[in-house]
């Protein structure tokens, strides 16, 4: 099982409205795009493709677990390459904004982690991240 969890990101915006944009999976295209290839969602769920050596690897997300305003959670569905769960922790920063850590637990068949799927996996995180933020500064969060 493969654990990367990214240094924590202040935002400019209240708890509970981050926690409503990340609670609703059918938004997450705002931040997943343009790595997320033909993106479908709805509030409790999304589905996409990955292109990872030329082969599109489908990804199949689906909410498990919302506590508001703290944490979302959400785990591989139904059609699942892995088993994976992405988690959003929130809390105040005090000052009337947030701080969003992100961390995601993978579990590669051997065939993925060969072809360096984890660093695939680190830089997908860490691209979303960086657009939450400049989502959240440009007030679209």
């Amino acid at each position: 099982m493969v654990r990367i969890a990214l240094p924590p990101a202040d935002l400019p915006v209240p708890p509970d409205r981050l926690f409503a944009f990340l609670a609703d999976a059918s938004a997450h295209r705002a931040f997943l795009e343009p790595d997320a290839l033909d993106f479908t969602g709805d509030a409790d769920g999304h589905r996409y493709k990955l292109e990872v050596m030329g082969m599109r690897l489908p990804l199949d997300m689906k909410v498990q677990e919302r506590v508001a305003p703290a944490r979302v959670v959400l785990v591989a569905g139904e059609k699942k390459a892995f088993d994976q769960s992405l988690r959003f922790d929130i809390e105040s920063d005090g000052n009337g904004g947030s701080r969003l850590r992100m961390a995601d637990e993978a579990d590669f068949p051997m065939m993925f982690a060969m072809m360096g799927a984890e660093k695939l996996l680190q830089g997908q995180l860490e691209r979303s991240l960086g657009r939450i933020v400049e989502l959240a500064a440009a007030g679209k969060i």
